[in-house]
């Protein structure tokens, strides 16, 4: 440590003087510390640009992709008995003819029982009461909902746990009963299933059961139903408020279930059936004839012996099926009989004498003792049969099971030592006659493992997995063929049952008793009544000022975009505004500081690359056609009026043509929201294209342009983080960060070389005062001998 000694002897203010030395020393740190300063704002500037991106992306995705682009308004010609909205997908025109049932939900209403909302409900039941109700789609939950009644649990406990249990239904007790009521509506019964005697829901006065119902509508002379009042056809949202034509639309269902049912009795049917069910039986035989020669082949190949999960396990640290397949049965037997517990104990046993030919093939194999040891667990025909198994598996039976009696031949006729001659051989057949040409194209899509195997299998072992693979695809096939059979006829049976399910359910509503028997040909179908109510129409037309407002907001938002980009791109750089060093900040006002700052950080990103290759991507999606909308002369923004603005220096804002847009709007307004937004689009779609007379397939982006749009921005995004990174990134993660932590480095380098200098400067001031106070001392002694 130097000891700093202020100007006593020499009257000089040392301090000032090393300070003002020390100033022009820190020249290049000040450097240093304000080149760090623009990189961190630069960082900082670029951030800000993809938080700006991020914004926007967010803004396109729950303006314009998340909610319907395309408005439409319905309306209906009597809200009072069916009311409407129209979703964007909203096409053509409905007629509701009739309505004779309206969707309710199941009941069960107990009767008077000796409780109130304290008493236990041990005291009415006990054990575990199981409901089950229909769901929102309509059909019976397939699984019950438990609620196991507690020794302390009360009736209203009851009551809250069963509301909050998710089993779809809703529970009240009031005035001494339960009811209990299906969260869905829908056909069906509550099921209620334990020991609920002592809570009377089917005994005592006022007890009943209210089955759900359907609603039963006839809809452009369609005779159907819903499980609830309320649901969506071609687009509408259609909510039924009330029955009307009750009896014509009972009567539609009852005729149209009749001659379903009707068709599903007749000697056709009947015919079809039978030829379903001899195509179904056909299909087994030959199945069950594909599957006795798969497990021949797999016999012959793979044999029969069995195997435990351990011998597994055994075999795959050996990991080598090629050297387990070549062991005979002596050499299987000599390593089950050798002595050998360790590592050392191998190498031994392999370097002594006897059984010269198989400890050079395991020397070969280099076989580690953990693998000797495993196969020593193994007999022989686990050996073949894993090592078969492992091989064959390599290969797949697609590979083996495609081969033909030509390649099989090719293949046999060949020895390659090493992977490289096997691949040289290759490139000859890809150049040689049709056989060798198909050979070598299946030959190349195998990888380096599965060519090591095939170029060492014996040509016993070559035959018998072509066999199998053979095999394998052809049970697969038949296997494929007996499931779509059975699935063709089970269908014709399912259909015939649902018929006459329909058909029981509307002679019930019709007649007003149960359907028993009868010959369909005995059954006629009913008279239609005459309408006593004008069917509700429902229409939607498209919301044109919706969309235009929605083109419009997203464009000015856009722009603004575009222009905040374009802008700091062009922004002016004040080169003789460094960034203030903390020396430099102590000598100035606040408010002085803050406008030398503004001018400092102005033009950070002045014709910064990355931004203006961000914008022209994003300017290039304006005048790119959809391939996906050929069908449409609406397939790119400039031909619904659309365009980039002529003036150069405004970055690429866009410009409407309000009047082109309204009539592209008003003419096609699905083509115009299959531009902005192709739901069906795909970034590598392949399409049929007619090119000089040809039809070719061709790969193409059939993306809306909002899609292409947010891709463009988010590998803009992704450009930037690279340079500027992320909050969540280390500085060695991006190439700023990389230079910040040079800088740091440097920075670190130099305040410590400052240091030094420092005290050297102390040290050499320190020398001067000793020698002027040394001097003094002397010129003190003379003069005070001279007075002597």
């Amino acid at each position: 440590m130097v000891t700093r000694i202020g100007g006593l002897a020499s009257g000089m203010d040392i301090d000032e003087l090393v300070k003002k030395l020390m100033t022009a020393e820190r020249a290049p740190l000040n450097k240093l510390f304000q080149n760090k300063q623009r990189y961190e704002w630069q960082r900082d500037a670029y951030r800000d640009v993809n938080k700006k991106l991020k914004t926007f992306d967010t803004y396109i995705a729950d303006n314009l992709v998340l909610k319907t682009f395309n408005s439409k308004t319905a309306s209906s010609s009597n809200s009072n008995l069916v009311s409407a909205i129209a979703t964007g997908k909203a096409t053509g025109t409905l007629s509701i003819e009739g309505v004779s049932q309206l969707a309710e939900a199941a009941r069960i209403t107990s009767g008077q029982v000796n409780a109130n909302g304290a008493t236990k409900m041990n005291t009415l039941t006990s054990g575990t009461i199981e409901f089950r109700a229909v769901q929102a789609d309509g059909t019976m939950a397939s699984e019950t909902t438990k609620i196991d009644i507690t020794n302390d649990m009360t009736v209203n406990d009851f009551v809250k746990k069963v509301n909050e249990s998710g089993a779809g239904v809703s529970a009240v007790f009031e005035n001494g009963r339960f009811s209990f009521t299906a969260k869905n509506t829908g056909k069906g019964n509550i099921e209620i299933v334990g020991n609920t005697g002592g809570m009377n829901l089917t005994t005592g006065a006022g007890a009943s059961i209210r089955e759900g119902k359907n609603a039963i509508f006839q809809i452009n002379g369609i005779a159907t139903e819903r499980s609830t009042n309320t649901f969506t056809v071609n687009g509408y949202s259609v909510t039924l408020n009330s029955t009307f034509n009750g009896e014509r639309a009972n009567a539609e269902k009852y005729n149209a279930a009749y001659r379903e049912w009707k068709n599903t009795t007749s000697a056709a049917y009947s015919q079809q059936l039978i030829d379903a069910g001899n195509a179904k039986q056909t299909a087994t035989d030959a199945y069950n004839d594909a599957e006795t020669d798969y497990n021949s082949a797999k016999t012959a190949f793979l044999g029969t012996v069995s195997i435990s999960e351990g011998d597994r396990t055994a075999f795959a640290t050996i990991n080598n099926p090629l050297l387990a397949r070549s062991l005979s049965v002596g050499e299987v037997s000599t390593i089950s009989s050798s002595v050998v517990t360790s590592e050392q104990e191998l190498q031994d046993w392999l370097d002594s004498s006897g059984d010269e030919a198989l400890k050079q093939k395991l020397k070969d194999a280099n076989v580690t003792f953990d693998q000797f040891n495993a196969m020593k667990s193994l007999d022989h025909d686990k050996l073949q049969s894993l090592s078969a198994q492992s091989m064959y598996d390599s290969l797949g039976a697609s590979f083996l099971g495609g081969l033909t009696a030509d390649e099989k031949n090719l293949l046999k006729g060949i020895n390659p030592s090493t992977e490289e001659d096997f691949n040289s051989q290759i490139a000859t057949w890809s150049n040689g006659s049709d056989d060798e040409k198909a050979l070598a194209a299946k030959l190349a899509s195998l990888n380096s493992a599965q060519k090591s195997t095939l170029r060492q299998l014996s040509d016993e072992d070559l035959d018998k997995m072509t066999d199998l693979g053979t095999a394998q695809l052809n049970r697969n096939a038949k296997l494929g063929d007996k499931n779509v059979k059975d699935a063709e006829y089970q269908s014709l049976v399912d259909r015939q049952a649902t018929a006459l399910t329909n058909f029981k359910e509307a002679y019930k509503q019709q007649k007003g008793t149960d359907y028993t028997t009868g010959d369909p040909g005995e059954i006629a179908e009913v008279d239609m009544p005459v309408a006593s109510a004008t069917p509700v129409t429902l229409t939607s037309t498209t919301n044109v000022d919706d969309m235009m407002q929605k083109i419009k907001d997203f464009v000015n938002t856009y722009n603004g975009l575009i222009k905040d980009l374009k802008d700091q791109t062009t922004e002016s750089k004040y080169r003789d505004y460094a960034p203030l060093t903390s020396e430099q900040k102590e000598t100035m006002k606040e408010n002085e500081i803050k406008l030398w700052e503004e001018k400092a950080k102005s033009g950070l990103l002045r014709n910064d690359a990355l931004i203006r290759e961000g914008l022209n991507q994003m300017r290039s999606l304006i005048y790119e056609s959809n391939p996906g909308l050929e069908d449409s002369k609406f397939n790119t923004l400039f031909s619904v009026g659309i365009t980039t603005s002529k003036n150069y220096n405004e970055g690429g804002t866009l410009e409407i043509d309000e009047t082109k847009l309204r009539q592209a709007l008003e003419e096609d307004p699905d083509a115009v929201e299959r531009l902005f937004k192709n739901s069906n689009g795909k970034k590598e779609d392949v399409i049929q294209v007619n090119e000089n007379g040809n039809v070719i397939s061709k790969t193409v982006d059939t993306r809306g342009y909002l899609d292409k749009l947010r891709d463009s921005m988010k590998s803009f995004e992704i450009s930037i983080e690279k340079k500027a990174g992320r909050s969540t990134m280390t500085d060695a993660q991006y190439s700023i960060g990389k230079n910040l932590q040079d800088l740091e480095s440097r920075i670190k380098t130099w305040q410590d070389k400052l240091k030094n200098v420092e005290a050297r400067y102390w040290k050499q001031f320190g020398a001067m005062e000793a020698a002027i106070n040394k001097a003094n001392q002397q010129s003190a002694m003379l003069f005070s001998g001279q007075q002597q």
